[in-house]
């Protein structure tokens, strides 16, 4: 089952999180869980339409996400988005931006 979250600094994710991201005040890293399995999935919300000015990034936690050794960076005001992990190829996927 999911939990919701409002989250304003860092935080280390866990599986099924709904975060609700406030980073009116500075940006801030959210860490996605480590040992993640195949349809594990993460949702993620600007709620104070803020990351265009301080952004959120997700930690990828040594997994890919969408199949890029890199931590995601989203500078996108008001994004609503999820990752669902497939596997260790191609990580962590979105599901929709």
């Amino acid at each position: 089952s999911s939990v919701i979250r409002s989250i304003n600094t860092t935080y280390q994710d866990i599986v099924n999180d709904r975060i609700l991201a406030d980073s009116s005040g500075s940006g801030f890293t959210i860490t996605l869980p480590a040992s993640p399995s195949s349809g594990d999935e993460v949702r993620f919300l600007d709620v104070t339409a803020s990351f265009d000015t301080n952004h959120l990034t997700i930690g990828r936690n040594s997994q890919k996400i969408n199949g890029n050794s890199a931590d995601l960076t989203v500078a996108t005001e008001s994004a609503g988005f999820s990752l669902v992990y497939y596997n260790s190829t191609y990580g962590w996927r979105y599901t929709e931006a």
